[in-house]
């Protein structure tokens, strides 16, 4: 009875390991997904997309927001408010909006050099949902990241 128990317990061992190494081979070979290379789900001026998450969080994440297994990369039309870099080095451009204080926060993963407050740009990335504190009375911003420059 005792080899019996030991044979189903390492066959168990053995298909737990053969499962895992097979997750992790197609895990490690999976596709990047590429924001440079993708196709605008949606194309909006940032007033516009401020302006929905403001007005209706809940349905323009929908509109907006993908998950891990569908990404939705979005294009928004805006003039530059200011260029910063954070504590990791990487660019932030916020984009002005049409409310006071309320901005579309690019982090950068693309290039981002010779950009200037007052221009107008056209961004690519993915968004990430909105942040806000309806206590403090402080607008949102919207949040996008892996953002790239296309004009």
């Amino acid at each position: 009875m005792a080899a019996k128990s030991r044979k189903i317990i390492l066959n168990t061992l053995l298909g737990i390991v053969v499962c895992a190494g097979v997750t992790g081979y197609f895990l490690w070979n999976k596709k990047h997904f590429s924001v440079a290379g993708s196709t605008p789900v949606v194309v909006i001026t940032a007033a516009e997309l401020h302006q929905s998450f403001s007005k209706d969080s809940l349905y323009a994440k929908t509109q907006f927001v993908g998950d891990e297994s569908n990404q939705k990369v979005i294009q928004v039309n805006g003039e530059v408010s200011s260029v910063k870099k954070d504590v990791a080095g990487t660019t932030i451009i916020l984009l002005k909006t049409a409310t006071d204080g309320a901005f579309i926060n690019c982090s950068m993963e693309g290039k981002a050099e010779n950009i200037n407050t007052g221009t107008k740009i056209v961004v690519k990335g993915i968004c990430t949902g909105y942040n806000f504190d309806a206590e403090m009375g402080i607008p949102g911003d919207v949040l996008m990241t892996r953002c790239y420059i296309i004009q």
